[in-house]
């Protein structure tokens, strides 16, 4: 909490802004406009974000704690070591995002958008995702431990040392797309089917 104890005002989040040691305690931050800010160790608590736009805006030491919002907008964001915890997502765009050191831990999202993202050291722990887009993502060092994805699509990707092994996988597009990726044996019997019509293999009952 801040010096004097109280939330900061809403009003330091504003276009092409910067905040620094931050602290947003239960603040209504629906529809707040800190597109292309610039916010370094601020903490983000209890808060709503419902229709925030946090487009082309770069995050440093930030922390998301028990958040929610029906919709949000990072698309084109910069995030470094940014944690993300026990928070409700409903709709996020963070498409062309550059995302390093990122973790989102026991967080329920309903569609994540991150195509033609970059990710390095991204992790996805005891998460529950309803759609994962990652078409055309570039990504190193991703993990999903622990967390339930009910559609991915990976089509056009370009992975490595990206770890779907610990992830519960519903349904799949862009098989192509996970070269590069590791996956567990049960995974890769999930996958069979789908990987004989890939590739034109004829199975015989």
């Amino acid at each position: 909490m801040a010096t004097d104890d109280l939330p900061d005002d809403p009003q330091r989040l504003e276009p092409e802004g910067y905040v620094e040691n931050g602290v947003f305690d239960g603040t209504d931050l629906r529809d707040v406009d800190a597109s292309g800010s610039r916010i370094i160790d601020s903490e983000f608590r209890d808060a709503d974000l419902s229709g925030t736009n946090l487009g082309s805006a770069r995050l440093m030491g930030c922390t998301f704690d028990t958040v929610n919002a029906d919709t949000l907008d990072v698309a084109s964001g910069s995030w470094l070591d940014v944690t993300v915890r026990a928070s409700r997502l409903g709709g996020i765009q963070a498409y062309s995002g550059d995302w390093s050191r990122v973790t989102f831990r026991d967080v329920k999202i309903d569609y994540l958008n991150l195509r033609d993202a970059r990710l390095s050291e991204v992790r996805f722990e005891d998460c529950v995702i309803g759609e994962l887009d990652l078409s055309r993502v570039r990504a190193d060092v991703v993990a999903f431990p622990g967390t339930r994805i009910d559609q991915l699509t990976t089509t056009a990707t370009h992975l490595k040392r990206v770890d779907l092994s610990g992830a519960r996988l519903s349904a799949l597009t862009g098989l192509a797309g996970l070269k590069g990726a590791t996956i567990s044996e049960d995974q890769l019997r999930d996958l069979a089917p789908a990987l004989a019509a890939h590739l034109g293999i004829v199975v015989a009952g």
